[in-house]
C-alpha cells in the first residue's frame, strides 16, 4: 500500500523526527514508562504508603480541580505532581544517608547543586541493554537515523545518538534542553534532547518547577519547528497522538501559521502509531479540531518496514556531511570576510544573480580554493567507489593526483592507471610523476600485500563461495580479511558486486575514510583484476 512515505522519498527530502520513549521501550530490556519510572524510587524509599494509593490521590485531586481534563492529560499532570513530590522525599532521604548514590555524596550534591534525583535518574538510563530479537529492527533504525536532517526527543538516555554512532563514526551534534535553541547551528546531523539527557542530570525535566520553566521558553522550541517544517517533513515516532507533549508542541506552531502554511503542514506531518499485530502499513487522515490541524497517522506493528522506506532517501551526502561542508563554508566566508581576505578564497565565473538560472538541471561541483589554483581532490570512498564501479567519471589527472597526495603505504585500488607511459603524458608537475612511478612496483605486488593479511580475523579458508563469507556474523574487518584471503577463488564479479554496496553504504553513511581491511581488499582486488597473470 502507498502512503505520505513514498511521497517523502519520491521528494527526496531527508526528515525532521520526534523520537519519543515508545521507540526506546520497543528496542530495550526492562525500559520504564513513566509511572513505572517514578514508582522505581518510590520503592528505594521505603514509604509506608504505596505507590499507586498516593498516586490515586493526587489524580483524583487533579480531576476535582480540572473537571475538563481527558485521561491522559490527568496522568500527564499527575506524573508531575508525583514527581516533584518524590523529588522531595528522595533529596531529604539522601541528605539524611538514608539512600545512597554510588560515587556521588550529599557534599557532591552541594558543590555541584545538581538534584540528588536527577542524578539518581541519570545513571539509571545511561546504561541499558538492547533486546536480542530486534537486532534486526535495530540496523534499519540506525540507517533510517542517518537519513534524518533533525532528531527531538524528550526521551533522556542515550539510545539514539549512540545508535546513530555506531552507524556513522561522525556522529550527530547533540544539544541538551533549550541550551541548543540558543546555539548557532547547521540544522543538519543535530539532536535536540528537550526534557534532558542523561548525560546533564542538571537538564533534566521532571518536577512542576521544570516543566514550568520549560513552558516559559516553549516559543523557542516552536519557532525552531516551525522553521524547520518548511524545509523537511516532520515525523513522530514513538509517542501516541494523545502525548500531552507532542500536542502541546503541534498546537504552538499551528498557531502561528496562515492558512496557506497549515495546508503545508498537513502534507508533512505523520504520526506512526503502533497498533499490534498490524504487519502493513495503514495510513489514515485524523482531523483534530484542538491541534488545529489534519494529519496523517500510519498505523502498523511493522516499524522496520517504516525505517526501511525512510532509509531510501538519498541526496548524494548524508546530512553529517552536509552539516561538515556547511561549517567549512561558513568558516571561509564569514571568518574570512571578517577579515577582509575573501578575496583570496572565493572565485566567481559567472555573475551572482544569474547563478541560479546558469545551474538549472546540470551537475555541478561546488570547489572552495585559494584565488590562483582549485583541484577537485575526490576523499577515498569517492575515488573507490568510481574506480570498482568502472564509471570512471573522475578524470585520471585527477586520479594521479589524488594518488601523489596518500601516504606512502596507504593501500587503494591504482592500477588501471598506473603506467610509466600514461604518468609521463600527464599535466603533473615533474615531482609529481616522479613520485607516482616510484609506487608502481608496491601497488602491484600481490604477494606483498597479500601476506600481510591477519590470520586470526580469517573465518574462512580455501572457500570459493562469496555469499558463505559476506553472511558471516561477525565484524566487517573480519569479512573483508576472509575474502582478500579467498579472492583468488572467489567470483571477480560478485566480489565487484559486493565491494560497490559495501562503499554506497559507507558513502551513503557520509563516511570519508576505510579501514585497513577493506583498503587491503580493494587493492587485491585491483590486482587480480587489471594485472591478471602479471600480478
Amino acid at each position: 500500500m502507498t502512503t505520505i512515505l513514498d511521497e517523502f522519498i519520491k521528494e527526496n527530502e531527508f526528515p525532521t523526527v520526534f523520537i519519543g520513549s515508545g521507540i526506546s521501550k520497543r528496542f530495550l530490556v526492562n525500559f520504564p514508562d513513566w509511572p513505572s519510572l517514578l514508582n522505581e524510587y518510590w520503592d528505594q524509599l521505603k514509604e509506608p504508603q504505596s505507590f499507586y494509593g498516593v498516586f490515586n490521590n493526587i489524580r483524583d485531586k487533579k480531576r476535582n480541580q480540572n473537571p475538563s481534563f481527558s485521561e491522559k492529560e490527568l496522568d500527564h499532570y499527575s506524573n508531575i505532581e508525583m514527581g516533584t513530590l518524590l523529588e522531595n522525599k528522595f533529596n531529604k532521604a539522601f541528605n539524611e544517608e538514608r539512600i545512597k548514590i554510588d560515587k556521588f555524596s550529599p557534599k557532591d550534591a552541594f558543590n555541584s547543586r545538581v538534584s540528588p534525583f536527577k542524578k539518581a535518574i541519570a545513571i539509571r538510563f545511561k546504561s541499558y541493554d538492547l533486546i536480542d530479537e530486534m537486532q534486526m529492527e535495530y540496523n534499519s533504525f540506525k540507517k533510517m537515523l542517518s537519513k534524518t536532517q533533525i532528531v527531538l526527543t524528550t526521551n533522556y538516555d542515550n539510545f539514539i545518538e549512540n545508535s546513530y554512532n555506531e552507524y556513522s563514526t561522525y556522529g550527530l551534534t547533540k544539544f541538551i534542553g533549550q541550551k541548543g535553541f540558543f546555539l548557532q547551528n547547521y540544522g543538519y546531523a543535530e539532536l535536540y534532547k528537550l526534557h534532558g539527557c542523561a548525560d546533564s542530570p542538571e537538564d533534566i525535566i521532571i518536577t512542576e518547577e521544570d516543566y514550568n520553566n520549560f513552558d516559559k521558553n516553549s516559543v523557542l522550541i516552536s519557532a525552531k519547528i516551525i522553521s524547520t517544517m518548511m524545509h523537511s517533513p516532520i515525523i513522530f515516532m514513538g509517542y501516541s497522538l494523545t502525548d500531552i507533549n507532542i500536542r502541546k508542541i503541534i498546537k504552538e506552531f499551528t498557531r502561528s501559521l496562515t492558512d496557506k502554511e497549515i495546508e503545508i503542514l498537513e502534507n508533512r506531518l505523520v504520526l506512526i502509531q503502533r497498533v499490534e499485530g498490524v504487519n502493513e502499513l495503514v495510513e489514515e487522515v485524523e482531523r483534530d479540531r484542538d491541534l488545529g490541524c489534519k494529519l496523517k497517522v500510519i498505523k502498523t506493528d511493522n516499524f522496520k518496514l517504516v525505517f526501511d522506506k525512510l532509509s531510501e532517501i538519498n541526496q548524494g551526502v548524508a546530512p553529517t556531511e552536509v552539516r561538515k561542508y556547511q561549517h567549512v563554508i561558513k568558516e571561509l566566508i564569514i571568518d574570512r570576510g571578517k577579515k577582509g581576505t575573501l578575496d583570496s578564497v572565493l572565485i566567481s565565473p559567472i555573475e551572482i544573480d544569474n547563478i541560479q538560472e546558469a545551474l538549472q538541471n546540470k551537475n555541478i561541483t561546488v570547489a572552495l580554493g585559494d584565488s590562483k589554483y582549485i583541484f577537485q581532490i575526490p576523499d577515498i570512498i569517492t575515488y573507490s567507489l568510481d574506480y570498482i564501479s568502472d564509471k570512471d567519471e573522475i578524470g585520471n589527472e585527477i586520479r594521479m593526483r589524488f594518488a601523489v597526495n596518500q601516504a606512502s603505504r596507504s593501500r587503494f585500488p591504482i592500477n588501471k592507471f598506473l603506467n610509466e607511459e600514461l604518468i609521463n603524458l600527464s599535466g603533473l608537475h615533474k615531482t609529481e610523476k616522479e613520485k607516482l612511478i616510484q609506487k608502481i612496483d608496491y601497488y602491484s605486488n600481490f604477494d606483498l600485500h597479500y601476506n600481510k593479511i591477519v590470520i586470526s580475523s580469517v573465518l574462512r579458508q580455501n572457500c570459493n563461495n562469496l555469499k558463505e563469507i559476506t553472511e558471516l556474523k561477525t565484524k566487517e574487518v573480519n569479512i573483508y580479511e576472509t575474502l582478500s584471503y579467498n579472492i583468488r577463488r572467489l567470483n571477480l564479479e560478485e566480489l565487484k558486486s559486493y565491494l560497490i554496496n559495501a562503499l554506497t553504504e559507507l558513502k551513503g553513511k557520509g563516511e570519508i575514510k576505510l579501514s585497513t581491511q577493506l583498503r587491503r581488499l580493494l587493492l587485491l582486488y585491483d590486482i587480480v583484476k587489471n594485472k591478471g597473470n602479471n600480478a
